[in-house]
């Protein structure tokens, strides 16, 4: 790769600093997960695909050991 080599400019190395500088946000991946799927199981509950349900089962399961 040519760019990886090549020193960046000054004011393009600046942006880049303080990029790296800002703090992101914290943002809980795991939770809204288990959200997302304990509400896939209860539509499967509704739509009675027990196969479905009992393998969302199976991952919310993982999840919480997680």
């Amino acid at each position: 790769m040519k760019l990886a080599n090549k020193q960046l400019s000054g004011s393009a190395q600046s942006w880049v600093n303080s990029v790296m500088r800002r703090h992101l946000p914290n943002v809980d991946y795991h939770s809204e997960l288990r959200d997302w799927v304990q509400h896939v199981i209860s539509e499967a509950g509704k739509n009675k695909d027990f196969k479905k349900k009992s393998q969302f089962l199976s991952l919310l399961k993982g999840l919480n050991v997680a």
